[in-house]
């Protein structure tokens, strides 16, 4: 962040992906805290959809979670300050690791 009076206050979000497989976290970095974030949970069910009343519904594992975010990402205050990484790869690290979260192949 530059000594300007008129840079903005950054406020930086980030997404922490732990595994048991892989002691290390996987990290990705936001410039700004995501517009919106959106976490549902559906039940996993075994049998017919449609069930009968008088049976208890039976799980057959846990719940599916679907993760949605709005996030802006670009690499100007990279690019301004002279990172040699922004130049050569511009946004590309960011995308890698969110594609790495989103379908689990690291």
């Amino acid at each position: 962040m530059t000594g300007s009076p008129i840079s903005p206050r950054l406020l930086k979000g980030a997404i922490v992906g732990f595994d048991i497989a892989n002691p290390l976290a996987s990290i990705a970095i936001f410039q700004y805290n995501p517009d919106t974030l959106t976490r549902t949970l559906q039940a996993q069910t075994s049998g017919s959809e449609t069930g009968s009343r008088s049976e208890p519904q039976r799980l057959k594992g846990p719940p599916v979670e679907n993760i949605r975010l709005d996030i802006e990402i670009d690499a100007a205050d990279q690019l301004a300050s002279g990172d040699p990484l922004a130049e050569t790869l511009g946004i590309y690290p960011q995308l890698a690791a969110l594609e790495c979260y989103s379908t689990r192949r690291c």
